[in-house]
Formats: structure tokens, sequence, C-alpha cells
């Protein structure tokens, strides 16, 4: 396989791994509790840091994508030295929308979730996924039964 398709796949898979459910913290899916946050998200995956007044949701989202995209860039048997930048924009689109949270029907938005690399030799590699979360509300929904250390990332 190409290099440039290994590259389109990893951020592919990237975002699917990152956006599902098993990004959680304490059970419950780490997007709808930083719904709540109301903001735009920049993560340098490479790179990753943490700003003195982020929240600690904030937090373990940038551990976390770092993370995922490590994992993804291994399993296609890339390097990361082969990758000059790569970038994860998470942005919640202005209008509320309604959607479905474990059968009910919810207000929530729609998240755009951009994954851009650029490689070592200069080619820009893109893909995007759009997703709806709802602010977290434990009344509608089901906690993780394999919960623990949040998001499983050592400190």
């Amino acid at each position: 396989m190409s290099r440039r398709r290994t590259i389109k796949g990893v951020l592919h898979n990237f975002l699917g791994t990152y956006t599902s459910r098993y990004s959680d913290y304490d059970g419950y899916w780490l997007f709808g509790i930083l719904a709540g946050e109301n903001r735009e998200l920049k993560i340098d995956l490479l790179n990753p840091s943490i700003g003195a007044t982020e929240s600690t949701i904030v937090a373990i989202a940038v551990k976390l994508a770092a993370q995922k995209f490590r994992e993804q860039v291994d399993k296609g048997n890339l390097s990361i030295s082969c990758m000059r930048e790569a970038r994860l924009d998470i942005t919640r689109l202005p209008d509320s929308v309604r959607g479905a949270v474990n059968g009910r029907v919810c207000a929530g938005y729609n998240f755009r979730f951009f994954a851009r690399v650029v490689s070592d030799s200069g080619r820009e590699y893109d893909s995007e996924m759009l997703a709806f979360v709802a602010p977290h509300d434990p009344a509608v929904e089901s906690r993780s039964k394999h919960r623990g250390t949040p998001c499983n990332i050592p400190e």
C-alpha cells in the first residue's frame, strides 16, 4: 500500500477510534462531558501540551487524542518521524440540533473533528468526521462497564 493511502487510512481510523464510545471518562462518553466546555479545541498530536488553566476533561481529551493517534500510526506501520505536523481540531458547530442518545431524542450539537498531517516531504493529508454530541446527562446515558482509570491513560 502506498504511503499516501496509509496516512489517509491512519487519519480515518484515528477519528473513528477517538470518537468511539470507548473514549470515556468515569464510564461516560468523553465528548458529552466535553460538550459542556463550549469551546473549540486544537490539539498538536505530535507534541500534546496542556495549559495550566485547562480543565481535567480537556487534559484527558488531549492525552487520549495523542495516544489514539500514535496507536493508529503504529498499526499503519508508519513512523512519527515521517510527519512534520499532525493536528486535530474539534469544533462545536453553532446550531443546536436534536439527536438520539440511547433511543431518546435530546438536544445537542454537531461536532466537527478534523485531523491533518503534513508529511516530511510537505504533502498534506486530512480527514474529517461529524458527530452528534449531547451534553452529558447521567439520567439518559448508560455508564460503561469497563470504566476505571479515566481513558486508561497513565499519568
